[in-house]
């Protein structure tokens, strides 16, 4: 995951990019709208802007659509300001996470332009099922079909998603509550006659 992060993010940048480096994000920063632009320009293949809200979001919005580059943007702010939020939303942000920054909810949103990068479908934006859902239920997808594809081993789940068991845990717990279906804990791998070897004898 390659992140930009425009403009200093009401102070946090530091604290915001502590958070992703630890989630094995590669984080490049942007003073301002033009230098953004040019990073962007020069193909770094950047996977997610997190720009500070207090900027001019549609401005930036609106440079990508013109130029044709294809690129999530996810404002953040002051978690009190519903106006900037909302302004955010209507400027074309997909989320608007409130600083200070917090660790679960920044991993959440790179995991979801994590998923999207690696090709949930190979198609446009518009087309990978991504647009208008919110970041919770693409983090729930993306654990819960780790967690099939590990047949429910949570230690091999938690190290695909380079999160700890105990935050899978959490998050499993969190799922269960809610209705959600999900894939019962598993044991060390065993061969497929094992089921069955107390009728053998």
């Amino acid at each position: 995951m390659r992140l930009l992060i425009v403009g200093n993010l009401a102070g946090q940048v530091t604290a915001t990019s502590q958070i992703a480096m630890r989630r094995g994000a590669e984080m490049i920063h942007a003073d301002g709208l033009p230098s953004a632009l040019r990073v962007l320009r020069a193909g770094q293949e950047i996977q997610l802007v997190l720009i500070d809200a207090a900027l001019d979001v549609a401005a930036l919005t609106a440079a990508l659509g013109a130029e044709r580059i294809s690129v999530p943007v996810v404002a953040c702010g002051v978690g009190t300001d519903t106006w900037a939020a909302a302004a955010a939303i209507r400027a074309g942000a997909r989320e608007f996470p409130p600083l200070p920054p917090d660790a679960e909810l920044i991993g959440a949103i790179l995991a979801a332009g994590t998923a999207r990068s690696l090709g949930i479908s190979a198609d446009t934006p518009c087309k990978t099922g991504l647009v208008g859902r919110t970041v919770a239920d693409v983090e729930r997808d993306l654990i819960l079909d780790t967690l099939d594809h590990c047949l429910g081993n949570r230690t091999h789940a938690a190290n695909i998603l380079g999160i700890s068991i105990r935050t899978l845990r959490n998050k499993l717990r969190q799922y269960t509550d809610e209705g959600v279906t999900v894939s019962p804990p598993t044991g060390p791998m065993r061969p497929l006659a094992m089921p069955f070897d107390a009728g053998v004898c």
